[in-house]
């Protein structure tokens, strides 16, 4: 296989998934990619607002503030698992979905959301709720 094509693809567990172009972060049949292009063309503030608006899959709940609180990715994955998607932001496993208000719209390369199907070989089973996978222009 010639080199530029590696470049294309990436390594998830016992499968090899499509990169999208300019992208670290890889593609699979399950995912909802949100690009730099599309972020632009919103007025939003923050990387949850972007998530909020663009990622049909996703069922969020919201405490009194507008927080998030019960946010879901699709069917629930098990009756006994932790519907709650993982966020990992470049690179970086974040143990709170609140982060995603910390991130401003701007500051955004690309997010993409995984069904838990797509996000397990990647994460393991802290993604048993799927992933949220946040790259940054600073992470890119």
């Amino acid at each position: 296989m010639p080199l530029a094509a590696l470049a294309a693809i990436a390594i998830a567990g016992c499968r090899t998934l499509p990169r999208a172009a300019g992208s670290a972060a890889p593609t699979a049949g399950r995912e909802t990619l949100i690009t730099e292009e599309q972020i632009a063309r919103l007025s939003v503030r923050t990387a949850w607002d972007v998530v909020r608006l663009r990622a049909p899959r996703i069922s969020f709940g919201l405490d009194q503030t507008g927080r998030p609180a019960g946010v879901r990715i699709q069917e629930p994955h098990s009756a006994n698992a932790d519907e709650t998607p993982l966020l990992v932001v470049d690179g970086m496993q974040m143990f709170d979905l609140e982060y995603l208000h910390q991130i401003p719209a701007s500051e955004v390369h690309a997010i993409h959301i995984l069904n838990a199907e797509a996000a397990e070989p990647l994460y393991g089973l802290r993604a048993a709720g799927g992933a949220i996978v946040v790259e940054t222009k600073r992470g890119t």
